[in-house]
């Protein structure tokens, strides 16, 4: 399997992570605020300083970027792209859909990837060539092509709501057979895994979807922005199967 050793490691990672999660989940005494409002703890931060230290002692010249620490140089020219606990909200409120994401560039290219569901007892990873696994059974996207026989979810619905893009995506989502947008990381993942068909977020960052983006392309389907570019960087991010993207995208016109 290309990028083995990566996988390996990422899998024992993010158990080790993802135990100390579910242990401190009852023992938060403190929940913080970042300008955007949206919170975090000593959880995140520790979590992140834990997966950081563990990558460098296996792959000491790579680099990172971190939702809490940030830009971190390496000299391999690979990069290390690290949400610590994605869904903090649901985290702190018991919901199981909280995750480890971490996902693995090579020159500027996504190449591998993991994303951990520790109270689901889920864990999915993909590495490029190697397809897409969740516990180490082999997962596939749907193959529905119509909008009004999919199952999709919608992340940011509420928050751009007043926006453009916001009101298409309603207008979007009305035309499914049925449509869910509380999961976090777990709408990409069930897109991979072929539970949803497709799903649009007008909110997250690098690091939300990093490790996604690989799992879903590994699992046969694609991730994009609006314009069609296959990247994680723009504002917009779609995952989808393939028969059913440009459909999608068209929403957006």
């Amino acid at each position: 399997m290309p990028y083995e050793k990566e996988i390996e490691t990422l899998k024992e990672i993010v158990q080790i992570v993802g135990k100390y999660q579910l242990e401190m989940q009852k023992k938060l005494k403190k929940v913080n605020l970042k300008e955007d409002r949206s919170p975090f703890t000593e959880v995140d931060v520790n979590s992140e300083n834990m997966i950081m230290e563990k990558i460098s002692a296996v792959f000491p010249n790579d680099g990172f970027l971190g939702e809490e620490s940030g830009e971190t140089a390496g000299t391999s020219g690979r990069r290390w792209i690290i949400d610590p606990l994605d869904g903090t909200r649901p985290y702190i409120h018991n919901i199981p859909t909280h995750s480890i994401l971490i996902g693995l560039e090579d020159t500027g290219i996504l190449v591998a990837g993991i994303a951990h569901f520790p109270a689901l007892n889920e864990t999915y990873w993909a590495s490029s060539g190697g397809g897409a696994f969740c516990n180490g059974e082999k997962i596939c996207v749907s193959q529905t092509s119509e909008i009004e026989d999919a199952m999709a979810s919608g992340l940011g619905v509420v928050e751009a709501a007043k926006e453009k893009n916001g009101k298409l995506l309603v207008e979007l989502l009305d035309k499914c057979d049925s449509f869910y947008g509380f999961m976090d990381a777990y709408s990409y993942t069930a897109v991979a895994a072929g539970k949803l068909d497709f799903c649009v977020s007008l909110l997250d960052k690098a690091w939300d979807r990093a490790p996604v983006a690989i799992i879903v392309k590994e699992a046969g389907g694609v991730f994009s922005d609006f314009s069609g570019k296959e990247t994680i960087y723009s504002k917009e991010f779609i995952v989808s199967n393939k028969n059913i993207h440009g459909k999608v995208l068209a929403g957006f016109k």
